[in-house]
């Protein structure tokens, strides 16, 4: 089962079974209480192994060709030309790491999980060609992103264990990296095609690595709830949960 399984089944369980008490479990249950935990420890310890989790399943991921037009004019005659890139990769994640607190809250029988996340130096890898009057350079880029921040929200339903993604969203793009190989470009051509691999980055590729994280994960969750469905919680781990809830809030 893949680690988000691992994370949202050991997530309830857990709870559900740290500790021994006595309680009326009716009266509990009847209660239906509405609670909120801070989950950061716990989050934290799941975030170490999720970076090399999607660097198994997730990356390589291939990026759609995209071809920019750009001009300049030096003196008095402007050059127009273009830029493609080609055979894009998004090929690493170095680590991923909780972003901001990671918030449970429990009522009615749905445990709501909102964690924010930064995935951080993220790699990609383009073939590039440029096409101005005589000038026909081509070699390869290598873009490192700082990191991209994400927030997203799940909820799981206690009286079936039937997990969805409420929220999923792309909120921040760190600074990028950007490196030529395989040629020697002259200054001004150098900062054309930065500033070009710059909004390509910004407008069109970070919504391709959104789309496909959130593809993923939602890809995740269907196969998790497959393997979970029928695995309802019973008035005695309900409860247990509710106590085990109470406890986070105290300390």
């Amino acid at each position: 089962m893949r680690i988000l399984s691992l994370v949202a089944f050991g997530l309830v369980c857990a709870l559900a079974s740290v500790g021994g008490y006595e309680t009326e479990v009716e009266d509990e249950v009847q209660r239906n209480t509405a609670m909120s935990a801070n989950m950061n420890n716990y989050i934290d310890v799941v975030m170490i192994q999720v970076g090399p989790w999607m660097n198994t399943h997730l990356v390589p991921m291939a990026l759609p060709d995209v071809v920019e037009g750009f001009e300049h004019r030096p003196i008095l005659i402007t050059y127009h030309g273009e830029l493609a890139l080609t055979n894009g990769v998004f090929h690493t994640i170095h680590s991923v790491g909780r972003n901001g607190n990671a918030m449970m809250h429990y009522d009615r029988q749905l445990l709501r999980v909102a964690v924010g996340a930064n995935i951080r130096q993220l790699g990609f890898t383009y073939d590039y060609s440029a096409h101005i009057m005589d000038l026909g350079p081509t070699g390869f880029v290598d873009v490192d992103v700082a990191t991209m921040t994400f927030t997203s929200e799940f909820i799981i339903d206690l009286t079936d264990f039937y997990i969805w993604m409420q929220d999923f969203r792309l909120t921040n793009m760190g600074n990028l990296n950007i490196r030529f190989r395989g040629n020697i470009l002259v200054d001004w051509m150098a900062n054309i095609f930065v500033n070009i691999i710059t909004t390509v980055f910004r407008n069109t590729i970070t919504n391709v690595v959104s789309n496909g994280i959130h593809d993923f994960i939602q890809a995740t969750l269907d196969e998790m709830n497959g393997r979970l469905r029928g695995r309802a919680m019973t008035e005695q781990e309900a409860a247990v949960l509710i106590e085990n809830l109470k406890k986070m809030l105290t300390n």
